[in-house]
C-alpha cells in the first residue's frame, strides 16, 4: 500500500471521534482516480484535505487534522478556495455529520450554506448527513 495513503488514513483515524470514514485501502484507491486530488500539510504531515473535481464543481471528500486549534484546517480550506478561483470552479460541495456542530460552524465561517440532508447516511453511529455548498464562481454561471 502507498505510504501517503497510510499516512492520510492515520490522520483521518486520529481526527474522527467515531470511526475513520475511509480505510487506508479506500484512500489508496481514491488517489488513483484522475479527478481525485489531495492537499497535504507537509511540514508535519498532520492534516489533509481530499477532493474530487469534475468539470467546474468540487466535492470535498475528506478533511482532517491530527492536532486541533493550530489552523491547519483553515489553511487547507483557504488553499482549496485559491485553487477553485484559479481553476474557475463554480461550486464546492461537502457533507458533514448532522451532530458535528464544530465542523458545520467552520464551514459556515467560509460561507458554506446547508442545501439539504441525506437521511441515515453515516454509520457507526447512524446519522444524517448535512449537505453544504459554497458558490465560488459567478452566480450566473
Amino acid at each position: 500500500m502507498d505510504e501517503l495513503a497510510r499516512t492520510i488514513w492515520e490522520i483521518s483515524h486520529a481526527a474522527y471521534t467515531d470511526d475513520a470514514p475511509w480505510t487506508a485501502e479506500q484512500f489508496a484507491s481514491d488517489m488513483k482516480l484522475a479527478h481525485s486530488h489531495y492537499f497535504v500539510e507537509k511540514t508535519e504531515t498532520v492534516a489533509f484535505l481530499g477532493f474530487h473535481q469534475v468539470c467546474d464543481e468540487i466535492e470535498i471528500t475528506n478533511i482532517a487534522t491530527k492536532i486541533k486549534g493550530r489552523g491547519y484546517g483553515t489553511q487547507l480550506l483557504e488553499r482549496l478556495l485559491d485553487y477553485a478561483k484559479v481553476h474557475q470552479i463554480a461550486t464546492i460541495f461537502l457533507e458533514v455529520r448532522a451532530s458535528n456542530h464544530a465542523a458545520r460552524l467552520f464551514y459556515e465561517k467560509f460561507g458554506f450554506l446547508e442545501i439539504g440532508r441525506r437521511k441515515n447516511y453515516y454509520q457507526h453511529p447512524q446519522e444524517d448527513a448535512v449537505l453544504m455548498s459554497l458558490k465560488v464562481g459567478k452566480a450566473d454561471e
